[in-house]
């Protein structure tokens, strides 16, 4: 057997477990009943397909290799033989070799054990022996666990089967391997023996094996150990169990410590037991149940008064017994062996917390005080049994009673070499009583012959339970009868029966019994009535290899002649028995797989050596239908006993008759009918001969004489409908004749099947004239057993007819069951009947019906039933009366045989009657029946779940789709119902599907066709499911990213790259950015920009006076200008590329190139910085940065990046370099992997001291633990921060960076939590001094600066409320720090540090503000965000006199309006006015005034720089309050003052403020801009960037690397995440926006002076994903989708809208209050999808945005994608032909071979295409489309072509199909097809008189009917609908208030209704002409007249009563007395007119 699986890199576990399940059901399907030699090859099988590949993780190994294990345990173990144990213990052995070896194995491994053997349920030796060899004896006490679970799981419930375990030598070698490892652990304890565990339904029953000493002297009876204990979980303790009643002669209960007792059975359902008690030789049965509060009180009370003056410590080792170990062992057939609780030993005891313990019920009763343990804690023995904390533990034979006490309640310590009385007497202080769980209540007592030695529960047919005892020593088995009391408490035993039997078992498929009878051969019983014999025709040996098709299994009724011919359908196989008994016999084996072979050689003879049939002797392992035999010979075989039934009719029909029969007839019934069927012979099984089988039957048993019944297969009368006669037989002839024809012709299966054939080939019909002749009538027995119940046979079989006809598939066994129903109604003279019949198949059945064997005076004697009705229910009509407005009488039914009847007619009654859901008054609809006459309706649970309950009334639709989804019924079954029924339940579908109700199940949203709502529900749940135990863990961001593997294949066709070209961006989702931007190439041209691992070009031409050697320089200088443009490129590229990828965890994260030389055209000649004066290390944070960019492609939601794989990718050689494995880190802080790095991992790159790792690692960390207050991560920052540690610490030499990154660290650590003592430590290290010594000397900007940002961060938004730090004063502090002036002194530990002053900065007594004042500023606007305090705000004005001006840095004045904006941030306003309403009048007066204009005294380049940076810092404000928003207003202000800016560096205004302002101005509103529009990729902003980057060389000297690094930035956040990201504006977000976009650019590549560079990261952290992408859930493909967002109201704007085309990136949602798909209901292709924030809709939304898996939309049938239709002009023609309600068009069939969707296939095959063509022009399709009927457009309007006549043929059919089609799939109503297709050949079909006409001339007025009730029905639901009051588009809140402004048309119009039924009166108006004369005679009641098919469906159509006799030749005369005898008969009034116009037309 070889296996091939494929290797996966990662595995996903269910799909897995899924593929391993399918791929072992292949491959071990036949495993268990193969050769011998195959066992042996499983092992290896498993294991071939458990070795993964190696770069799989050990998880993925290990829990591969439990599913194929116990998969494997689980095929094997199915066939329930005991041969299998040889193939278990070869694959365990494997397996536990294989799986030792792996660490993730080893702890699991007695777990894993336990569950195999739960599956296998086997002998558990094999798995003790595996453990002897268990190294690791830690595991020790979970392997003994185990050993009990192994036990319990292993029980044989009483049987013969697997689980025997009586060969002396197997329990020898259990007990010798449990000794062996558990030796050293049994010091000091006691064993009780278990003779047997037994499972219940509560837990688990344990048996004490009693000891023959102790039966021989027993003791009194309140000194006697329990005989039984119970176990409820595995981990509780062991309990003794109560009786109560009928035991021991009281009534109090009692412990079951009866020695004599034993038990026999347990079963679960019913809960009871039974025990032989050996003294009275007597069975009792019991009920187990829970033991009441009460009784363990009273039992308890009792046993310690009876006990007040025993010593406990004496009574326990005066009693030997109690403590003796015992190998004695029972006769019982099976054994169980366990071990009790406590801990093997003192160090593996397991911890408190592990254990399950429940506290004393009785505490009063054992609390005494410690130090009088002794003397006042007086027990008996039961004491002893105290509870432990360690789990019980089962091993070998023994219950282990602990005498030590429990480890959590005793305080002192236990010791493995403590004394026994020392031990006892600490028990006995500290031990608790065991409280019972069980209790046994007495049912019945049985006075037996012996022992029984087995004990089954069976059933018979008709559901009676009996109670069997198999007492072998007596040879019978014992049947006791029992049932369940009224309200199933309880159990009520009746009488007894035995039945001669050496063995017997249940087969509870066929609810029967097999039974080996005194003689040794085999019989079947159902209860305990004989069925049959079953005769084995000789068991032959097979050769092991010899395969042959053998059947052994027969059948008889006849017990004294066994037949000779096998009968099919049985298998043989043999098994092996146990490893102990082995021999050459049981090598042999058949599998039943093989018997399906059909080519052998060779025959099986009869052997007179071969073991005889009557040599059986036991019976073993049933299963289904399958049981194991054991031959005499000690063989076993394994045989399958057919079935019951194989057709649906005679199952129901079986079904229904013994249901409505008396018990004893239906049980005569049943066992006839497999006696029957399974007779010796082949059989025939078809359906067919089937039911002609059953039917035979049935009337056999009715009394009818078979021979000369006429009943046949369905045969069709002739035009002269002659009556139905025998064919006559003729002799063998040597010549042909004609006879030979005829009798052909007239042959059986011609009659069945010849019309159909015919009808389906568009033949001719032939058949045979037969001529009429003298039938031979029999007499029916009327003794028969079941002629009395005639009237309630054909009541039965007529409901099972009515049911049959709403099933398609049904259908034709309508025409099987009439023909005996015909025969049963003419019998009974039931001429209502026999009309019915005859009226749904007149060519089968004659209207008077077939002759009867029933005479008059016998038939008029039947006692016809409550239930029988004279007139004929008929479910068609019954449905078509509700329609109607009519409400009939409840309609009958059979429960469990009616089902569909019962179903549908309940949702038409709902539907008619508009009743509420949550009480259905079913007897008003439905009146079920009984054998016994009618009984009081009992009421079906149909109501509503309570969480599907709507907040309001639902509409008429959704309550049929409720009630649907609540009957269980599914599309399938709806698709199966007859056309005509179906359809209102399609129509309630298609009126719900365009918007239901968001809280429905998902089973309701299939009913309606949309899976994409229910793929919106499963992922929500499953998200809500994956983040809930994590809470609001900011790192749940789950992101697309894997492609079409098509398209990366042939991207990697088009653009193959070596390694070393890789630019890093190659894991963007191209399909989505393809799809979003389709028309430009705008991705292309940002993957260029920001690529830099390629050269770039060095494009300058050599001037003539310029040598070679200057030129090269000048290359080289243009080179250094490229080079600091290219050294910025990987910030923007990481934005670019964040969250795409998703690594492969056996390889590095590989990290593009960052090239900085270059290439001079032509000849491409390499240039490098070789021979110019370059900067040292000019590349190492660039290097960092370009590490960071790779780091941050990993999604967070990878799940197997753990800290083995981050120290895979350490730089292992000297070109790796650390620098970039160090961005790495940090990266992988910000996508939330770091918290997986092991501390000693992390320890290890910190004591490195590589400065550049030390910063990325502590950022990375501390964005990890953000807002966590982690005190680990804490620590570790604090090793970096002087002000953390104490003052006696020793000094570190650690970087200034480190300390900066340090800083911001606690920053984001305690982010937004207020914490006091970090606030105040970093508000003093912003002013932090220089020093001492040579320390805090340079850069000291940047760290003041990461004080002031991470103190902001700390109390972000908190400064309206920070009332815990009043006496901090921080914003006087911080104002100090902005404004200067005296230094505060020093106190506390600063005081002593700072006494030696710095050597190299001298400050003075003042505050240094440059340095202190911008992170007091930022941290000042961060403190106070948003609180509008206008005093503080105040302090961040502008100073408005130029004195003041010139005293404030015009760089911090943008830091100050920066600040200003964040406390105003209300007032923000996108608006010229705001921005420069922050500028002082006195600078905006001289502002570019120059020249002339000049005022003396005024410094114009501090006004200009003033005004630039104020102008600079409003823009900022308002990129960060619209940051991710598109708002168009703040788009226009930004884009206005990027355009000015951008012009002043050309104008010579820049030299009026400086060059470098204006370019840092610059950068900062480009960067806002870029914020505001992030995601959207802007072309305008894109021009722009593109622009600005392009500045290089000496002409931009003011361009440096600083604006690089901003441009780039700007263009990473344009296409922030490859498009798929936004920002977002929430208050950390503002704050990582704030600390990333800080307005102070580096001036080369190494400046960390003013702002450490590793920050500009931090932008991650506002990044949240809003891209809505659309996903076709039917293909899985990206589509596009039309997308209405409506926002909410503010105060600045109402009722604001905006509509686009998705992929489309939302805005906040925060901010939103509805998003829908295709809003527009008259032109959108897909259905629509509503999203509100005012329902639960609106967090499903939420999870789909950050799951990144896409929003699933559902395509409309017949409709395309968006940009994928052949002519838009198309598109439109097909609304303007269709939603035209003044005209009819026909169409051409051409125009249906372009449809999509769902149907395409279908309407292809419909209308003859086989392939769509090439799509038409849009004049082809106008031509293709002609009006059909004349318009009121005038005389130029086309004339209407002449409509096809009915018997045009397959052109008119045709055509009014295509027609059909069309506009159906136009609308949006696909389903409505099927029912059309089924009318239109329905009419065809009754036009030429097909066999099942009558049911498709109900199906067509059904359909007309229906388009009238559906259209009631819509027009009562829009009038009780909310949305009849005036809404307006606000108001609209939820998509089922939405819904119902739109909703659609029914599924029928009432114009097509009209047209079908006018088709169909024409058919019959002609018919009419024919059959006048017949109907008016059929009225008159003539009846020796002959009535053809014609006629009956005339009277259908025209809706004619049954014959009136009361209509004489005088009535024909007189209209008003003709009216009046028609009202007195109750004739339909729709039937009056036709029939009052034939009538006296007639006359």
């Amino acid at each position: 057997m070889s296996l091939g699986f494929r290797t996966r890199k990662s595995v996903d576990g269910l799909a897995w477990q899924q593929e391993s399940c399918n791929l072992l059901t292949r491959a071990f399907g036949d495993a268990c009943t193969a050769q011998a030699t195959a066992a042996r090859k499983i092992p290896d099988t498993i294991l071939r397909v458990s070795v993964f590949d190696s770069g799989c993780g050990k998880q993925y190994k290990f829990a591969a290799n439990i599913i194929l294990w116990l998969l494997a345990g689980f095929v094997l173990a199915d066939a329930g033989i005991q041969g299998n144990m040889q193939i278990i213990e070869s694959v365990d052995t494997t397996i536990y070799r294989h799986m030792k070896s792996h660490m993730y194995c080893r702890p699991v491994i007695p777990w894993l054990y336990s569950t195999h053997l739960t599956l296998c349920r086997q002998k558990p030796h094999a798995i003790l022996s595996m453990y002897s060899n268990f190294e690791y004896r830690a595991e020790k006490h979970v392997v003994t666990s185990m050993v009990k679970m192994i036990e319990w799981l292993t029980v044989d419930n009483g049987s013969a089967g697997p689980g025997r375990f009586d060969d002396a030598r197997g329990s020898q070698s259990v007990e010798a391997e449990t000794a062996r490892w558990l030796n050293s652990t049994t010091e000091g304890r006691v064993y009780v023996s278990v003779r047997k565990v037994w499972p219940v339904k509560f837990g688990v029953l344990l048996e004490r094996q009693v000891p023959g000493a102790e039966i021989a002297s027993p003791k009194p009876e309140g000194e006697r150990l329990p005989t039984f204990y119970s176990l409820m979980h595995p981990l509780d303790e062991i309990n003794p169990v109560l009786v109560v009643s009928g035991y021991s002669g009281s009534v109090r209960p009692a412990y079951m410590s009866d020695l004599n007792q034993q038990a026999v059975f347990m079963s679960e359902d019913p809960s009871i037991c039974i025990l032989y008690n050996s003294s009275s030789n007597s069975h009792t049965i019991w009920k187990v149940r829970r033991a009441k509060q009460e009784e363990n009180n009273l039992v308890l009370q009792t046993t310690v008064q009876a006990n007040l003056s025993n010593s406990p410590a004496s009574a326990m080792l005066s009693n030997p017994g109690l403590y003796l170990h015992s190998h004695s062992h029972s006769h019982s057939h099976s054994h169980s062996h366990l071990t009790s609780p406590g801990a093997p030993g003192n160090s593996h005891s397991p911890t408190p917390t592990s254990s399950r313990t429940r506290p004393s019920m009785f505490p009063n009763l054992w609390v005494t005080p410690k130090n009088h343990h002794q003397a006042q804690t007086p027990k008996n023995h039961m004491a002893t049994l105290s509870r432990t904390q360690s789990p019980s533990i089962f091993s070998g034979q023994h219950l282990r009673l602990t005498i030590s006490p429990s480890p959590s309640r005793s305080p002192f310590p236990r010791t493995p070499c403590t004394p026994l009385h020392s031990a006892l007497n600490e028990t006995l202080a500290e031990s608790e009583p065991l409280v019972p769980d069980l209790c046994l209540d007495h049912l019945w007592t049985d006075n037996s012959l012996g022992r029984a030695t087995k004990a089954f529960l069976t059933e018979d047919s008709v559901g009676q339970r009996y109670l069997c005892l198999m007492l072998s020593q007596a040879g019978m088995l014992r049947c006791i009868k029992y049932d369940y009391t009224n309200d199933r408490s309880s159990l009520i035993f009746g009488s007894i029966s035995s039945i001669p039997a050496k063995d017997a078992l249940p087969i509870k498929t066929l609810k029967m019994m097999i039974v080996v009878d005194g003689s040794s051969s085999l019989s079947l019983y159902t209860g305990v009535v004989h069925v049959s014999r079953i005769n084995l025709l000789g068991l032959p040996t097979f050769n092991s290899s010899l395969f042959k098709d053998f059947s052994s299994l027969n059948i008889s009724s006849r017990l004294q002649s066994p037949s000779t011919t096998p009968l099919r359908r049985s298998s043989l196989l043999t098994s092996s028995r146990p490893a102990s008994a082995l021999d050459a016999k049981f090598e042999v084996g058949l599998s039943p797989v093989i018997s399906e072979r059909s080519n052998f050689e060779g025959s099986f003879s009869e052997d007179t050596g071969l073991p005889l049939s009557s040599a059986i002797v036991a019976l073993r392992d049933p299963t289904d239908t399958r049981v194991t035999l054991e031959h005499a010979s000690g063989n076993f075989y394994r045989i399958t006993l057919p079935e019951m039934t194989s057709s649906p009719l005679v199952k129901h029909s079986l079904t229904a008759l013994k249901y409505i029969l008396p018990r004893e007839a239906a049980l005569k019934l049943v066992n006839k009918w497999y006696a029957t069927r399974n007779a010796p012979g082949s059989g025939d099984f078809s359906p067919q001969g089937e039911w002609m089988m059953f039917s035979m039957m049935l009337l056999s048993m009715i009394g009818y004489d078979t021979d000369k019944l006429t009943l046949m297969c369905p045969v069709e009368t002739s035009g002269s409908c002659s009556p139905l006669v025998a064919t006559k037989k003729f002799r063998a002839a040597e010549s042909g004749s004609d006879n030979d024809w005829e009798y052909m012709l007239s042959s059986p299966f011609h009659m069945a099947a010849g019309n159909s054939l015919s009808e389906m080939l568009g033949l001719q019909r032939v058949g045979v004239v037969q001529k009429s002749q003298e039938v031979n009538s029999g007499s029916v027995n009327t003794k028969a057993p079941l002629f009395s119940h005639l009237p309630a046979i054909l009541f039965a079989l007529h409901l099972v007819y009515e049911d049959f006809k709403l099933n398609i598939l049904h259908w034709e066994y309508c025409s099987l069951l009439v023909t005996c129903l015909d025969q049963l109604a003419s019998d009974l003279q039931a001429t209502h009947y026999l009309h019915h019949y005859w009226r749904d198949f007149p060519t089968v059945c004659p209207l008077h019906g077939p002759p009867s064997q029933v005479p008059v005076e016998e038939a008029q004697k039947l006692t016809f039933p409550a239930y029988f009705t004279m007139n004929p229910p008929h479910v068609l009509a019954h449905l078509y009366m509700i329609m109607g407005g009519i409400e009939p009488e409840p309609f009958p039914y059979i429960p469990q045989v009616c089902t569909t009847t019962k179903n549908i007619i309940l949702l038409y009654s709902v539907a008619a009657a508009d009743c509420s859901l949550q009480d259905i008054p079913l007897e008003r609809f439905l009146r079920r029946i009984s054998s016994s006459g009618q009984k009081p309706f009992v009421s079906i649970d149909v109501s509503m779940s309570p969480q599907y309950h709507l907040e309001k009334n639902p509409s008429i639709h959704e309550k049929i789709v409720l009630l649907t989804n609540q009957l269980g019924l599914t599309v399938r079954d709806i698709q199966l119902l007859a056309p005509g029924v179906s359809l209102l339940l399609m129509n309630a579908q298609h009126m719900c599907r365009t918007c239901p109700p968001q809280d429905w199940p998902a089973s309701a949203y299939h009913l309606i066709h949309r899976p994409d709502l229910v793929a919106h529900r499963e992922e929500a749940a499953k998200n809500e499911k994956e983040t809930g135990s994590r809470g609001k863990d900011p790192f749940n961001i789950k992101v697309r990213c894997h492609r079409d593997p098509d398209s990366t294949q042939e991207a990697r066709k088009v653009s193959p790259t070596s390694k070393d070209e890789e630019d890093g961006m190659e894991t963007l989702d191209m399909d989505m950015l393809a799809l979003r931007w389709r028309e430009d190439q705008r991705i292309s041209e940002v993957r260029r920009m920001l690529c830099s691992s390629r050269a770039v070009t060095i494009n300058i031409i050599q001037r003539p006076e310029v040598s070679d050697h200057e030129f090269l320089e000048e290359q080289e200088r243009h080179l250094y200008a490229l080079c600091i443009r290219t050294m910025s490129l990987p910030v923007g590229r990481g934005m670019f590329t964040l969250y795409s990828s998703a690594p492969v965890i056996t390889e590095t994260l590989p990290i593009p190139k960052l090239n900085l030389s270059g290439k001079a055209p032509p000849r491409g000649t390499t240039i490098d910085l070789s021979t110019i004066e370059v900067p040292p290390n000019m590349d190492m944070w660039p290097h960092f940065h370009n590490g960071v960019a790779a780091g941050l492609k990993i999604a967070p939601n990878c799940g197997e990046i753990d800290s083995t794989w981050i120290v895979y990718n350490k730089p292992k050689g000297s070109l790796d370099s650390p620098t970039e494995h160090a961005g790495f880190l940090m990266a992988l802080g910000l996508n939330g992997h770091l918290r997986n790095l092991a501390t000693v991992n992390m320890h290890d790159y910190l004591a490195r001291g590589h400065e550049m790792t030390c910063v990325g690692l502590l950022l990375g960390i501390s964005v990890a633990k953000r807002g966590t207050m982690d005190i680990q991560t804490t620590k570790l920052l604090s090793v970096h921060l002087e002000c953390l540690l104490p003052p006696t610490s020793t000094e570190l030499d650690v970087p200034h960076t480190v300390q900066v990154a340090a800083i911001i660290g606690v920053g984001l650590v305690y982010q937004d939590t207020a914490h006091r003592h970090m606030a105040e430590v970093l508000l003093q290290e912003i002013g932090r001094p220089p020093g001492p010594e040579m320390e805090n000397s340079n850069d000291r900007e940047s760290y003041s600066l990461a004080a002031g940002l991470a103190l902001g961060l700390v109390l972000f938004g908190r400064g309206g409320e920070a009332a815990g730090f009043t006496d901090l004063n921080i914003a006087g502090e911080l104002y100090h720090y902005i404004e200067g002036g005296h230094k505060k002194p020093l106190l506390g530990v600063h005081k002593d540090k700072y006494k030696s002053p710095s050597y190299q900065i001298k400050e003075g007594d003042c505050v240094n503000i440059d340095v202190t004042a911008p992170g007091a500023t930022l941290a000042l606007g961060m403190i106070y965000f948003r609180s509008n305090n206008k005093a503080i705000a105040e302090w961040m004005v502008a100073p408005s006199t130029p004195y003041l001006l010139d005293q404030v840095r015009p760089d911090f004045l943008l830091l100050r309006t920066i600040a200003l904006g964040l406390i105003m941030w209300d007032n923000v306003l996108p608006t010229s006015k705001w921005i420069e309403s922050h500028v002082p009048s006195t600078v905006l007066t001289h502002v570019h005034r120059g020249g002339s204009q000049s005022t003396p005294g005024i410094d114009y380049e501090s006004m200009h720089q003033a005004y630039y940076n104020i102008l600079a810092g409003a823009c900022m404000v308002i990129g960060l309050k619209f940051a991710g928003s598109a708002n168009s207003e703040a788009f226009q202000i930004l884009w206005k003052y990027t355009r000015m800016f951008t012009s002043f560096t050309k104008r010579s205004v820049a030299e009026l403020a400086g060059k470098s302002t204006i370019e840092t101005c610059l950068n900062v509103i480009l960067l806002s801009l870029s914020m505001v529009m992030a995601g959207t990729g802007d072309l305008d902003v894109l021009r722009i960037i593109r622009y600005l980057r392009s500045r290089v060389g000496p002409s931009n000297s003011t361009v440096g690397y600083g604006s690089h690094l901003t441009i780039h930035m700007a263009l990473g956040f344009l296409f922030l995440g490859g498009g798929r990201f936004s920002l977002s504006t929430s208050n950390m977000a503002i704050a990582a926006l704030l600390i990333a976009c800080f307005p102070k650019f580096p001036t080369h590549s190494n400046d960390n002076r003013y702002h450490l560079q590793a920050l500009r990261h931090l932008y991650v952290l506002a990044a949240e994903p809003r891209l809505l992408i659309p996903v076709d859930v039917d293909t899985g493909r990206l589509c596009q989708v039309h997308v209405s967002v409506r926002f909410k109201d503010t105060d600045q704007y109402r009722s604001q809208t905006f509509e686009a085309m998705a992929p489309l990136m939302l805005p906040e949602l925060s901010k939103l209050s509805q998003v829908v798909i295709e809003e527009d209901s008259a032109n959108h292709r897909y259905w629509p999808v509503w999203f509100s924030a005012h329902n639960k809709t609106w967090s499903v939304l939420e999870t789909l945005l950050r799951s990144g898996e896409g929003l699933a939309v559902k395509l409309k049938d017949g409709r395309y994608p968006y940009g994928d239709a052949p002519s838009g002009f198309q598109v439109q023609l097909a609304h303007l032909l269709t939603q035209d309600k003044s005209a009819r068009w026909t169409m051409k069939s051409a125009l249906l071979e372009e449809v999509s969707g769902c149907s395409a296939r279908l309407v292809r095959t419909l209308v003859g295409g086989s392939a769509p063509p090439q799509p038409p022009s849009a004049a082809a399709a106008a031509a293709a489309a002609a009006p059909s009927a004349s318009t009121s457009a005038g005389p130029s309007s086309a004339p209407a072509p002449p409509s096809p006549r009915i018997e045009d043929g397959e052109t008119a059919f045709t055509q009014a199909l295509v027609t059909i089609i069309y506009e159906y799939l136009s609308v949006g109503k696909p389903q409505a097809i099927t029912n059309w297709l089924a009318a239109l050949q329905g009419v065809r079909r009754i036009s030429v008189l097909s066999q099942r006409a009558g049911l498709l001339l109900w199906q067509v007025k059904l359909i007309s009917r229906a388009a009238h009730f559906l259209y009631s029905l819509s027009s009562a639901s829009c009038s009780c609908s909310p949305a009849g009051e005036s809404l307006s588009p606000m108001e609209v809140t939820s998509p089922t208030v939405s819904s119902c402004s739109v909703e659609p048309s029914p599924l029928v119009s009432a114009e097509q209704a009209l047209s079908l039924g006018k088709r169909l009166e024409m058919l019959t108006d002609s018919w009419l002409e024919e059959v006048s004369q017949e109907v008016v005679r059929y009225l008159r009641g003539e009846q020796e007249r002959q009535y053809s098919a014609k006629c009956a469906f005339t009277l259908v159509m025209r809706d004619l009563p049954l014959p009136l006799p009361l209509l004489g030749a005088e009535d024909l005369t007189d209209p008003i007395t003709l009216l009046a005898a028609l009202q007195k008969a109750r004739v339909p009034s729709t039937a009056i007119p036709p029939l009052v116009t034939m009538l006296f037309s007639s006359a």
